[in-house]
């Protein structure tokens, strides 16, 4: 059975902007996928577990290429329980605000975990990397609370980062739905969200 993995990185769950328009995405994608799961991750409800020095000390003991160890091996069972969880998925949903022109921390701190060598990339012999995870998709629905085109384009540094870290592990097939601006008057912000809407329930069915 096939499963969406879906991200959500707001702490603000039935008052979100952007889960409003996710809301409408998952609706449709229902519809159009019966027979899938849908494996939601909130992650201002997960205790994610912490970047300690053990943790670190394992990164780098995989970066030689090397296996896991004793009391390594036990601090990263949890980090590798959301790796597994993470690149087994078929499909990602990632529903976050844009925080001070980039993604939430909590979102920062879930990659920061997953990303890990040989498990979502792998160095070559030329030194090159390539990442493991191809062929699947990726919608990332976000909300602003400005307008961030043409003249303002240098502040987003959200899109930018998420298509380059997930870029980077292998999934280049993603797609942006961004509610915008929501901080600019509600009568602008609602029709906003409608347009994100359609363009969601457009994308849950094309999925």
């Amino acid at each position: 059975m096939k499963r969406l993995l879906h991200i959500i990185a707001t702490p603000r769950e039935n008052e979100s902007r952007t889960l409003q328009v996710s809301e409408s995405f998952l609706e449709a994608f229902n519809e159009s996928h019966p027979d899938w799961v849908i494996d939601e991750l909130n992650l201002s409800q997960e205790d994610l577990p912490p970047l300690s020095m053990k943790s670190v000390t394992g990164k780098y003991i995989l970066l030689e290429e090397k296996d896991l160890y004793g009391s390594l091996r036990e601090a990263w069972a949890e980090i590798i329980q959301h790796i597994e969880r993470f690149k087994t998925a078929d499909f990602y949903l990632i529903s976050t605000p844009m925080w001070n022109f980039h993604i939430p921390y909590m979102l920062k701190h879930y990659i920061d975990l997953i990303v890990q060598p040989k498990y979502l990339f792998r160095y070559k012999e030329d030194g090159t990397t390539e990442g493991l995870l191809k062929d699947k998709k990726m919608v990332v629905i976000t909300s602003r609370g400005g307008r961030y085109s043409k003249d303002n384009e240098k502040y987003d540094v959200q899109e930018p980062y998420l298509k380059l870290i997930f870029g980077f592990v292998g999934i280049t097939d993603i797609h942006f739905i961004k509610a915008e601006p929501m901080d600019m008057g509600l009568e602008i912000q609602k029709e906003q969200i409608e347009k994100a809407k359609k363009a969601a329930k457009e994308a849950g069915r094309n999925a």
